[in-house]
């Protein structure tokens, strides 16, 4: 039934986890215990993170822990959260353990894929502009690289801006952004 397919998923077993190609470079890892949640404020490089051991925001762009707060705090059923220190005031949207979604495409078309093979190992996959990730199978361009692969990913995306992508886990978030930023 699926047999045009194999040809994809003996590729996808074959790649290993690799940094992503220009203009993405490796900003930091970032060790968060219990992560729960994490959210981009629209229009900036920071990203709230929501943990078990309280809140904290990231500076996408330089790697930095801006804020932190260490008070049980949950998110709203509409998954929003309250932003801290320069969030402060502001709600923002969620991904993670609850649902959610960050954006997985860019303006300028990089995109974010998330493949499962076996359960409950989740690839995530980067794809360039004007490749598709079924690109084998249909004669077209199939640029990708996995970028991340574990069994506990939480979330991943790009920043509103397109600036930033970030993979994270149920123990820390893995920060990308564009060398030419």
């Amino acid at each position: 039934m699926y047999e045009h397919l194999e040809p994809l998923k003996r590729k996808l077993l074959t790649l290993e986890v690799e940094k992503p190609p220009p203009p993405w470079e490796l900003k930091t890892v970032i060790s968060v215990g219990g992560l729960c949640s994490v959210g981009f404020d629209r229009g900036t490089e920071n990203l709230l993170i929501l943990s078990h051991q309280g809140r904290g925001v990231v500076d996408c762009f330089t790697g930095k822990k801006t804020a932190r707060d260490y008070e049980d705090y949950y998110q709203n059923k509409y998954l929003e959260a309250e932003g801290i220190g320069c969030l402060k005031g502001k709600l923002i949207n969620m991904a993670g353990l609850l649902g959610g979604g960050l954006p997985i495409i860019t303006e300028d078309d990089w995109c974010l894929e998330s493949v499962t093979i076996y359960f409950p190992e989740e690839m995530i996959l980067l794809i360039e502009p004007g490749s598709d990730l079924y690109g084998m199978t249909c004669n077209r361009p199939d640029n990708l690289t996995k970028i991340g692969q574990q069994a506990a990913i939480r979330a991943y995306g790009f920043s509103h801006t397109g600036q930033s992508l970030i993979v994270a886990t149920s123990s820390d978030v893995t920060i990308y952004n564009r060398s030419n930023y």
